[in-house]
């Protein structure tokens, strides 16, 4: 209740190092991804400079894919990881804002993001990332300690689903087959003239 509380974003934070793939490990229910499963983020650099950010998640039920491209707007290198996202894909863009508490841009990274409403609501959210889908419990321990450390209380945190994720996707895609070439055939050998001595 009441308005967002302040959480100091991580200094020096080093964009370059937290670059690539974090997957989803455990966070805040949340109605955006309620009933989805291997759910990750990636980010990357454009050629302009730009860093890019693609949410990825899975619908439970259906195995159908739901992908949210967006942008950071307010990167500062060497600055606080305080990131404002625009995100393009949805029919109305929206702009969303979190903060890297911490990370050791190599296992872990605890992201934490609050909306106020007013002096009286605010709906804040967490998420614990990891760089590989089944983080050890060392790695994870080290996040439940960054947790604690900003009184975010775990008690409704729920565990990301990221089990055959892999496998999935590793699954072609039937609606569009890559193309397999075929052999050349062999050349019609065509029927030497006659000679004589």
């Amino acid at each position: 209740m009441g308005w967002c509380p302040d959480k100091r974003a991580m200094p020096g934070f080093d964009v370059d190092r937290f670059m690539g793939t974090w997957y989803e490990a455990e966070r805040y229910f949340t109605v955006l991804e309620a009933g989805s499963r291997c759910a990750r983020t990636n980010y990357t650099k454009a050629v302009d400079g730009r860093v890019l950010v693609s949410n990825e998640i899975t619908n439970r039920l259906t195995g159908i894919k739901r992908v949210l491209d967006g942008e950071i707007r307010n990167l500062v290198k060497g600055g606080e990881s305080k990131l404002k996202v625009k995100y393009s894909t949805l029919p109305f863009p929206f702009e969303t804002e979190y903060s890297v508490l911490e990370t050791d841009y190599d296992n872990y990274a605890v992201v934490w993001s609050c909306s106020g409403l007013g002096p009286l609501v605010n709906t804040q959210t967490a998420w614990v990332m990891t760089r590989d889908r089944q983080p050890l419990q060392t790695v994870l321990q080290k996040a439940y300690g960054v947790l604690d450390k900003n009184k975010i209380s775990r008690t409704f945190f729920v565990k990301a689903d990221q089990q055959d994720c892999a496998l999935a996707e590793a699954v072609p895609d039937v609606a569009n087959p890559p193309e397999t070439k075929q052999p050349d055939e062999p050349a019609e050998e065509k029927p030497q003239p006659a000679t004589t001595d």
